[in-house]
């Protein structure tokens, strides 16, 4: 098989980053338990398991609206709400549910529906944080590009020919117009001429995080230089 078309694995997939400290619950817990669970390990969410079979995420609220907490979780019915994803994705798809669907911790299976286990969501940030090189020293620049112009080919040159590396990239669509926010962090907060060089190529630049020069500065000394000349 071509080298190009070789299956290329994932050493980082969300099989990685399962919790072994997130505990799940069963049937035979108690609410009351399952509280107390919830605020030992700082998490809104636990698993319901039986017999290795993944059957519901359970959510501090539905503990709390339960009128006798003390009773056998099986009493009750939560089969309602069972978010899950595949060992086998990307952080980010877990990231993704997490957010759209608002929960602390997101359950994880493998092809089979097996259930594996558990990832907390302050640990799926932690990975995203650490692997978007958002940590990494630099400077941040946003383009305000249409839709048809955008090219992250173009982008990157203009980077390149400024000897500045473009270390992240994030998208986001402005939804009241057909116009997209391109943010850029780079390796260098010197950004003055990689400004200049995208509004030579007519890009609006609408915000830039890092070191411009300071023209009121050059202003000021250049009226100085003049009247030091004309004395």
């Amino acid at each position: 098989m071509p080298a190009k078309y070789r299956k290329v694995v994932n050493l980082m997939t969300l099989a990685h980053l399962i919790s072994d400290d997130l505990p799940t619950l069963t049937s035979s817990d108690t609410g009351v338990q399952g509280l107390a669970l919830m605020e030992k390990h700082k998490v809104s969410h636990l698993s319901l398991v039986d017999e290795g079979e993944y059957k519901a995420l359970i959510s501090e609220a539905d503990l709390f609206q339960l009128e006798e907490p003390e009773q056998v979780l099986s009493t009750f019915e939560f089969g309602h709400f069972r978010p899950v994803v595949y060992a086998y994705l990307h952080p980010y798809e877990a990231m993704s549910r997490a957010i759209q669907q608002d929960i602390s911790i997101v359950p994880v299976i493998d092809a089979e529906h097996k259930y594996l286990g558990a990832i907390d969501r302050s640990d799926l940030l932690e990975y995203i944080v650490r692997h978007s090189g958002i940590e990494q020293a630099g400077g941040i620049l946003s383009l305000s590009v249409k839709r048809s112009d955008y090219s992250l080919s173009e982008i990157a040159r203009i980077c390149e020919n400024n000897d500045i590396t473009i270390i992240n990239v994030q998208l986001h669509a402005q939804t009241d117009s057909d116009l997209i926010t391109v943010t850029l962090k780079t390796n260098s907060k010197e950004l003055q001429a990689l400004v200049a060089s995208f509004e030579r190529y007519e890009y609006t630049v609408s915000e830039v995080f890092g070191d411009l020069l300071n023209t009121e500065g050059i202003a000021n000394r250049y009226h100085l230089l003049m009247n030091y000349i004309n004395m």
